[in-house]
């Protein structure tokens, strides 16, 4: 059955079952089980009953099987959780502005509050600037430790647009270094998402790094396993990127989130 036809056949489904609630109760005894289950939305964990709770039981099995969904949606809570007025959003490797567009909402509460995405390639750039608006200043450039120009190559989607080496570049994209660029006065909150360039990204924001400027860092995913080491010698403490639960031993590779501990300790002072 097409697209289509599945879309008709379920605006029906949910028509007929409003229309008669005794009968999308007594379906629902019949097709559903009625067990108790742990599901996770979000990134917090809840107890439900698969039949009494049967809405979200449906949407943790369909966010299982979608990225987004299950992990992206998860960490972009947190950041903005713990995004403060007056805070500088820096999004590098923004793509299209899931991150950056959803959080710059927060500047109709808070207008000091300012929002920045990175993006390197120059047509995921221009859907990133038609997403934002003038809400999000946008920069079509690559982050690294060293201005200069350097080789990008193209993945399956814009979405692993990455720095590869000069015999296999499909386009060269001019770099800066985070702490060169003129980011607006305040405290700064990173996310780095680069394909693989994560700690020459960061390194490029050695300065920002001494001036403690720089509060939190979400990494979706690093391949340096010195990241997490560069990271606490810097006076942070290291969290799941998706549940906020503090690393005991080894950080998460795929979802990792550091908080300077001078936000950490005002917290804790403000408690």
């Amino acid at each position: 059955m097409t697209f289509p036809g599945r879309r008709l056949l379920r605006h029906w489904w949910w028509k007929i079952a409003f229309k008669y609630p005794r009968l999308r109760i007594a379906l629902t005894h019949l097709l559903i089980p009625s067990r108790d289950t742990d599901i996770e939305l979000f990134g917090a964990r809840l107890r439900i009953n698969t039949r009494e709770e049967i809405g979200l039981w449906r949407a943790a099995n369909m966010a299982e099987g979608n990225i987004v969904f299950r992990d992206e949606v998860a960490s972009l809570v947190n950041i903005a959780l713990l995004l403060r007025p007056g805070d500088t959003f820096v999004d590098v490797g923004a793509n299209v502005g899931l991150y950056s567009s959803t959080l710059a909402r927060l500047a109709a509460v808070f207008p000091n509050t300012n929002f920045i995405a990175i993006e390197p390639h120059p047509e995921t750039a221009q859907r990133l600037q038609a997403s934002a608006g003038n809400r999000v200043t946008v920069l079509n450039i690559g982050a690294s430790d060293a201005p200069g120009e350097l080789g990008f190559a193209s993945g399956v989607t814009s979405g692993v647009f990455k720095i590869t080496a000069a015999d296999s570049a499909q386009m060269r994209i001019r770099c800066e270094r985070l702490d060169a660029l003129d980011l607006p006065a305040g405290d700064l909150v990173l996310k780095i998402d680069v394909e693989g360039h994560e700690l020459p990204a960061l390194r490029g924001a050695t300065a920002l790094f001494d001036a403690e400027r720089v509060k939190i860092v979400y990494v979706d995913g690093y391949s340096d396993e010195t990241l997490p080491a560069f990271l606490q010698e810097r006076g942070f403490s290291l969290f799941h990127g998706r549940t906020l639960q503090r690393c005991q031993t080894e950080a998460l590779r795929d979802s990792l989130l550091a908080i300077h501990l001078s936000r950490l300790a005002v917290d804790a002072g403000e408690m």
